[in-house]
């Protein structure tokens, strides 16, 4: 038995969303990310008002969404090729000026969550974001853009791609090429900016040469993972 996602759904790695959308800020510790419509996700446990689902596109951990948002029955996901790179950064730097916000990844948000799970007092702008995902993470503006054909964590793209050694990436750079580290990604531009997502800022675009002047004060560029944890390296898709 499948899940199908109807319109875009917040997925928590807790099934009490009542709690997690409660206060004057939501405990985005337990937001995962915003399930595109069309997905398709494989049905756990129904409760009584989530669905407990698993995305293997996305982990193995049980997340749940709101059944509002959802159907049951028995669906086939629908495979898209990822656009091409010229489209992928256009669609990026659309987002200029997004807000950063964890979980996002798709910038208009969803404004049902404020109906589903009202606040209780006025909320500021930047929490109503936070409470209705009006926002770009960094791996998220990337996975918007390609319409969830990418991956959606930098765990999964550190692995994405193929990996491009220092001395090709410093001859050559080429749009789209991954600066990526746990926990964030950059995207190359061109030969002298990038583009990201990045707490405070929001969706911003930033001259390659001092961002990566930024990470060689706090990190290693290397061609290959270590177990570190305290490097970044380039990858190629």
């Amino acid at each position: 038995m499948h899940v199908l996602l109807t319109k875009p759904a917040v997925l928590l790695n807790r099934p009490e969303f009542e709690t997690v959308f409660s206060g004057d800020c939501p405990l985005k510790e337990h937001f995962e990310c915003v399930g595109l419509p069309g997905t398709v996700l494989n049905l756990v446990q129904e409760h009584k008002s989530v669905y407990a689902v698993r995305w293997p596109f996305y982990s193995e951990q049980t997340l749940y969404v709101d059944k509002r948002f959802a159907k049951t029955g028995t669906f086939t996901q629908q495979i898209l090729p990822i656009p091409d790179k010229r489209t992928l950064l256009a669609r990026m730097e659309q987002r200029l000026g997004t807000p950063y916000v964890w979980g996002g990844n798709w910038a208009p948000g969803i404004p049902e969550m404020l109906e589903y799970y009202p606040p209780a007092q006025t909320l500021s702008v930047q929490n109503q974001c936070l409470w209705t995902l009006s926002g770009l993470d960094c791996s998220g503006l990337l996975f918007e853009a390609s319409h969830g054909t990418t991956p959606r964590n930098t765990s999964q793209l550190a692995h994405f791609g193929q990996p491009v050694s220092r001395t090709e990436a410093l001859r050559s750079w080429q749009p789209l090429d991954l600066i990526v580290y746990p926990g964030h990604v950059l995207f190359v531009r061109d030969r002298e900016t990038i583009i990201e997502s990045k707490s405070p800022f929001g969706v911003r675009v930033c001259p390659l040469n001092d961002r990566l002047n930024e990470l060689l004060q706090e990190r290693t560029w290397v061609d290959e993972w270590s177990s570190r944890g305290t490097e970044f390296m380039i990858r190629r898709f």
